[in-house]
């Protein structure tokens, strides 16, 4: 590798050790330096799509990955560390056109998030889950699973719906302040729970109980997730399960604050992320 290419992966590594310090930590440990290279690279990409709409509200920026992906497909190389780190990386591991599809989803999931969001039912939930959450997983199983099938998409979309509606449940009050709202219309009429309650930050019973439900039924998909685990290798194993455990501890931290998602965001104390992993490595 030439000293520019490496240059190109310290900048990726530096972007999620910056923006995610509970997935650096998993995936930090693996052991093949290329495919920790790979996971930065698919990070970096990830993390500078997202900012396009939620950082610069610019959708010609956004367009601009577009554009650049197609490039990337054809054979060419478009100029910028991120386009040197993924091209690199989709070479080596030997990309389809099929592969680059979730790259494609991710925008378009920016896109839906580039005007206000109302979501109305857990199908335009889930359906919005896939775009923004299951394709980062979908992006990254050439890396994690040389013979990745059925079953490994079934993890990737048990984990992706996990993770994101965990962020759902951990942004409602920042979200809302965005013009965004993704907890289900239905499921808001289901407990009772009116739009205003919400526009007021109500955390009333109706919404501790709607809370309750949609914590329960995260849970589930985690559940669903590690259960899938054995599908990889144990190199693999050990930060897929790790990034699991240290994200599904947002959630006690949602219900130990009192399902308070309006006034403060949650997050989980080093300190205890130290104690879930060690207690990971102690199972093993």
């Amino acid at each position: 590798m030439n000293l520019f290419l490496a240059m190109d992966y310290k900048h990726a590594e530096s972007i999620i050790k910056t923006h995610s310090k509970t997935f650096y930590k998993a995936f930090s440990r693996l052991p093949d330096a290329n495919i920790r290279r790979g996971i930065y690279a698919i990070y970096a990409y990830c993390r500078l799509v997202d900012d396009a709409i939620d950082v610069h509200q610019d959708l010609s920026l956004l367009h601009s990955y577009k554009s650049s992906l197609d490039e990337l497909i054809h054979g060419k190389k478009p100029k910028g560390f991120l386009w040197n780190v993924l091209h690199h990386t989709t070479t080596r591991y030997g990309y389809s056109a099929s592969q680059f599809s979730p790259f494609y989803q991710l925008i378009e999931g920016q896109e839906f998030d580039a005007k206000p969001v109302s979501i109305q039912t857990m199908d335009q939930l889930w359906t919005y889950c896939d775009l923004v959450a299951t394709s980062v997983g979908r992006m990254l199983m050439p890396l994690l699973a040389s013979n990745a099938n059925d079953d490994h998409d079934a993890f990737a979309v048990s984990l992706g719906r996990a993770f994101q509606l965990t962020n759902i449940l951990r942004d409602v009050g920042e979200d809302r302040r965005r013009d965004r709202i993704y907890l289900p219309k239905e499921i808001m009429l289901q407990f009772g729970y009116a739009r205003e309650d919400l526009w007021n930050d109500t955390n009333n019973d109706a919404f501790q109980a709607m809370m309750k439900s949609l914590i329960l039924l995260n849970r589930k998909l985690y559940q669903t997730a590690e259960e899938h685990l054995s599908l990889f290798s144990p190199d693999i194993r050990f930060p897929l399960h790790a990034s699991l455990v240290l994200y599904r501890a947002i959630l006690e931290e949602i219900e130990l604050h009192h399902y308070d998602v309006f006034s403060k965001k949650h997050f989980v104390s080093s300190q205890k992320k130290k104690e879930l992993i060690q207690s990971i490595l102690t199972t093993k």
